[in-house]
């Protein structure tokens, strides 16, 4: 049974409202009186009200309790007395009316607690939402100005989680989300907030921590908690976490400031291996300017012609000849002058650039690749590298079939370098691509070989006429017995699948007497020649041919 107060000095009223219920047959409500405020907070703390009958006197005290209320009025009302009551009761009421209306205001309040609940919380968790995180993260903002008390912010960041959601499924990928706020509540005091904010991204919103040296050893809990393995399906995984903390007011004196700040500290801790956290400080600020002014300046260089493709020969060691150009690309800085991929490739594939980048390389080295043979040059094949992302592409295929026929080269001359990392990322897509251009004619080299994870198994899968050894392995192989072993296991496997090595990086005459003895087919590097733009790849070709008493070859 349902106990329902009324809050009114009458007991004579009292006695009438409780006849009238008891002479309905099985009545869902017990009436229960208190005569002041006092008496029914006391009765509203055991917990068991599940609505309020009140007169005037003690309507507004009864709004704020929380409980749904229902003005008793002395005389019928044809309309609500105020926004915060449910409805209104004639005192005189019959007790089918007097059961309704409480039946009323129970379910209404049920509703908008559902719904007030649905807009705030999180479904999976039942922590706070983003919104709610913003409210509560504004409301102590305020009690810090007011009692001149710390705050601070923690965005946390699941490393890795993706790979949980295609790999085991998004029940998995659930399970861990639970568990994550279930560690952090552990960490947290009562006072503390947590709540996510998307995906696999928190927030923790920690007040009047009294010391930094707490806020420290707070976020040395969380890294070590959340970095510990978490069990799905008999499965032991490990994700860490990367946390980005910015204090109030250092790290802003807005929501909108401070949660920014919270976020670009926790990418600069995701940049760092492994997991960590990270304070916030001008500095990140500084960084994050700079590195969308370079985002912008990278833009513009794809639209202003700033972009350069120069090229690094390939020498057959049987024949000597130069066999193949692998197209390397360069940004001609207008400030900062020539600069190499590795200043520029990381923000190109984090921005999404790296795909109209890939583009512009492939239509430049099919020009070239034309120039070449309008040149009468020996045929000669030029690879380019492409990434993962463009793979992904469903303009790909297309692009480079019409490329081919704009410029009118032969599809076998030109030759795409995947990396091993590339191909594991989704080895089925990757072989069905592939297998698109091979139709092309086109043929495909695998990249920095021995760096990634390769299998036998997707070597003997993928159409690839070259494997090419990461100059990593051919610089100690002069020197280190073990990197010769590599190198010369390395050698035997691509011979075993019928497929070309080319070493990577030969830098020494040593290494290249080397690399002929272990059965290397091609080498490319310092020692042959750096990358050189095109007219100065001719002239190089032009003086090379004739070192060698071969018939001279112009380009220019």
């Amino acid at each position: 049974m349902q106990r329902v107060l009324l809050l009114d000095r009458d007991a004579g009223a009292s006695v009438q409202l409780c006849r009238r219920l008891m002479s309905v047959t099985e009545c869902p409500f017990q009436l229960v009186r208190a005569d002041s405020w006092a008496a029914a907070r006391s009765l509203i703390a055991q917990g068991d009200i599940e609505a309020i009958l009140t007169r005037t006197e003690f309507l507004a005290d009864a709004c704020e309790s929380g409980i749904p209320v229902i003005h008793l009025v002395a005389e019928p009302e044809f309309q609500r007395s105020g926004e915060a009551t449910c409805d209104s009761l004639w005192d005189q009421s019959s007790a089918s009316e007097l059961i309704r209306c409480c039946h009323y205001a129970i379910e209404r309040q049920a509703l908008k607690s559902a719904l007030d609940r649905a807009s705030s919380y999180d479904p999976l968790t039942g922590v706070c939402n983003r919104y709610m995180v913003q409210d509560r993260l504004k409301l102590g903002m305020r009690r810090a100005l007011r009692t001149n008390q710390p705050l601070a912010l923690m965005f946390v960041d699941l490393d890795n989680f993706r790979h949980v959601n295609e790999t085991l499924g998004h029940g998995a990928g659930d399970s861990i989300i639970k568990e994550v706020v279930a560690r952090l509540r552990g960490i947290l005091r009562n006072t503390d907030t947590v709540g996510r904010m998307g995906s696999d991204e928190f927030a923790v919103i920690i007040e009047d921590y009294a010391r930094a040296s707490n806020l420290l050893q707070i976020a040395q809990k969380l890294v070590s908690e959340l970095a510990e393995p978490f069990l799905v399906e008999q499965e032991s995984l490990l994700l860490g976490c990367s946390v980005g903390i910015a204090t109030y007011p250092e790290g802003g004196q807005t929501v909108d400031s401070l949660t920014l700040h919270a976020n670009m500290a926790m990418l600069q801790a995701k940049s760092q291996r492994g997991c960590n956290y990270h304070f916030y400080d001008d500095r990140i600020n500084l960084q994050a300017n700079s590195l969308i002014e370079f985002e912008t300046s990278l833009r513009h260089a794809l639209r202003g012609n700033q972009l350069e493709l120069h090229y690094q020969p390939r020498v057959n060691l049987a024949t000597g000849r130069i066999v193949g150009l692998e197209g390397l690309i360069r940004w001609r800085h207008p400030e900062r002058g020539l600069l190499g991929p590795n200043e520029f490739i990381p923000l190109a594939e984090e921005t999404g650039l790296i795909v109209p980048m890939g583009y512009w390389v492939i239509a430049r080295a099919c020009h070239d690749l034309a120039k070449l043979h309008r040149r009468n040059h020996p045929p000669i094949h030029v690879a380019v590298n492409v990434s993962f992302r463009q793979f992904q592409d469903s303009q790909l295929l297309p692009t480079v079939k019409r490329l081919l026929e704009k410029t009118s080269i032969d599809p076998r001359w030109l030759e795409f370098e995947l990396t091993e990392t590339a191909v594991m990322q989704n080895p089925d897509q990757v072989l069905a691509t592939m297998q698109g251009m091979t139709g092309l004619g086109v043929r495909f080299s695998l990249d920095d070989f021995g760096t990634g994870f390769s299998s036998f198994m997707h070597l003997q899968r993928l159409p690839i006429d070259l494997l090419k050894i990461d100059r990593s392995f051919v610089k100690g192989i002069t020197e280190t017995r073990s990197d010769r072993q590599l190198v010369a296991a390395m050698v035997e496997l691509g011979h075993s699948l019928d497929l070309e090595v080319v070493a990577e990086g030969v830098e020494h005459r040593q290494q290249l007497a080397e690399l002929r003895s272990l059965g290397c087919d091609q080498v490319q590097g310092f020692f042959i020649s750096p990358a050189l733009p095109f007219d100065e790849l001719c002239y190089f070709m032009d003086a090379y041919s004739m070192g060698r008493e071969e018939p001279k070859i112009s380009c220019s």
